[in-house]
């Protein structure tokens, strides 16, 4: 079974951000696959698939702490489910 989480990360501003988001993603557990896309507002689109169901907090830390040490404050804007 694979679980799909529908997302907005805010403040992504260039492709250091997206590969840290991308990164921290991926070392939750059963990360399969991490979809990102940058909108001109400084804004990620991201879909994240797992393999276990994991917390909406789960996902809001790992976010958030990518933005210890630099000048970004990254923050989780929920989507509806799609589709």
């Amino acid at each position: 079974m694979s679980y799909q989480h529908y997302f907005a990360v805010e403040d992504v501003t260039c492709e250091k951000c997206d590969a840290r988001i991308r990164n921290a993603l991926l070392t939750l557990p059963g990360a399969l696959h991490v979809e990102l896309v940058r909108t001109p507002q400084n804004i990620a689109d991201v879909l994240l698939t797992t393999t276990e169901a994991l917390s909406l907090e789960q996902i809001e830390t790992v976010i958030t702490q990518q933005s210890v040490g630099t000048t970004h404050n990254y923050r989780v804007r929920w989507s509806p489910k799609k589709g």
